[in-house]
């Protein structure tokens, strides 16, 4: 977290000694450990959810992207098939014209 030498917990610590006094040191030592634990905890947890949050944002990103490949593919196979249904449709038209018109009925005898 911070980068803080052996040098410098030396300084501090005599620092500490001076102001505070021998006979509260190793309580406020203690106290002062106690608290920094808890913000370390709590920095490992703001980051853990931080983490998560990214990590959950990416599957929905992922997801998204999916969907929207899922959906063009459909739309191809869609338009294709509604292509090739009309072509048929078309073709089965076009026979039933032409048949049709070849069976024409043929003109009644005249009775003269």
């Amino acid at each position: 977290m911070f980068d803080i030498g052996f040098f410098e917990v030396c300084l501090i610590g005599a620092i500490a000694l001076l102001v505070i006094g021998p006979e509260k040191l190793p309580k406020v030592a203690r106290t002062t450990g106690l608290w920094i634990g808890k913000v370390q905890g709590l920095v490992k947890t703001v980051k853990h959810q931080v983490d998560e949050q990214v990590r959950m944002e990416e599957l929905k990103q992922s997801i998204q992207q999916q969907a929207d490949t899922l959906e063009n593919k459909l739309n191809t196979s869609l338009h294709s098939a509604d292509s090739q249904i009309n072509e048929v449709v078309t073709d089965l038209n076009d026979s039933t014209q032409q048949a049709s018109r070849s069976e024409k009925p043929s003109p009644a005898p005249s009775t003269k």
